[in-house]
């Protein structure tokens, strides 16, 4: 499914611009503050897919204005840190939040739905502090979290043979398969397709309820010489860990005994 996350946060306001860093506080140490990511995850909910971050700091004297804006880094499975961008970007990101005037600290809590299953995420905050027509600035990283991959599996085995069939074709095709996450798969009706080229030679499903399972499937009899072309669950309806074991493509030949 797409990438869509959104962010849960208020009092979201623009920090007047054309300051320069000239004639600003000294911020001190605790001044400025992101807590670690907490991720929470889900086999079956994608919104549930999560990630929270609290931002604080407080007001340094003499200080006129002062706020910070926060950026969402994600690294993929097995790839690098990467700030999100365009259209994955969350709703209010990148705005900078400011403080109420007079007001000792500025707190806001980021909640951040919908993330990838496997990936890691935090939290990037730019914080300023405006006073005589200068600003101090300064960044912090929060400590990542991961999304756990609670995702179910289908998949292919590579059994696969045709074999005669009494009832409902003139063959019925042997179809290895192999599930973990079962939880998640209860109740599932898991659609398989049996191809020769264009020509749809099977179709049936299967709801996953062991391990390891063999599924026969009642069809017309493909062409030798021909390969057969094997699919689990075309249309995306579960939303599977592994995507590569979904395909098969075989010989068209009698299951081997």
């Amino acid at each position: 499914m797409p990438f869509v996350p959104v962010l849960a946060a208020a009092g979201l306001l623009a920090l007047p611009g054309g300051a320069s860093a000239v004639s600003a506080p000294t911020i001190p140490a605790g001044a400025s503050k992101v807590s670690r990511g907490v991720c929470t995850t889900s086999a079956t909910d994608p919104q549930a897919r999560a990630a929270s971050f609290t931002v604080r700091m407080r007001d340094v004297p003499p200080t006129s204005s002062y706020g910070f804006a926060v950026r969402l880094e994600e690294r993929l499975p097995g790839g690098r840190w990467k700030a999100l961008k365009g259209a994955a970007v969350p709703a209010g990101f990148g705005d900078f939040v400011t403080a109420r005037s007079g007001a000792p600290s500025l707190s806001r809590r980021f909640n951040v739905q919908g993330l990838h299953a496997g990936s890691s995420y935090r939290l990037r905050a730019t914080y300023k502090w405006m006073a005589f027509g200068g600003y101090r600035a300064t960044e912090r990283v929060s400590k990542a979290c991961k999304v756990k991959d609670l995702r179910p599996d289908v998949g292919l085995t590579g059994e696969f043979g045709w074999q005669p069939s009494t009832a409902g074709g003139e063959v019925a095709y042997r179809i290895g398969l192999a599930s973990d996450g079962l939880d998640a798969l209860k109740g599932v009706d898991v659609p398989v397709v049996v191809r020769q080229g264009q020509t749809v030679l099977a179709t049936g499903s299967v709801r996953p309820a062991a391990a390891g399972e063999v599924l026969l499937v009642p069809g017309r009899r493909c062409v030798q010489g021909q390969p057969v072309t094997v699919q689990l669950d075309p249309d995306g309806l579960v939303d599977d860990r592994v995507a590569t074991d979904d395909v098969l493509s075989a010989p068209c030949a009698p299951v081997s005994r």
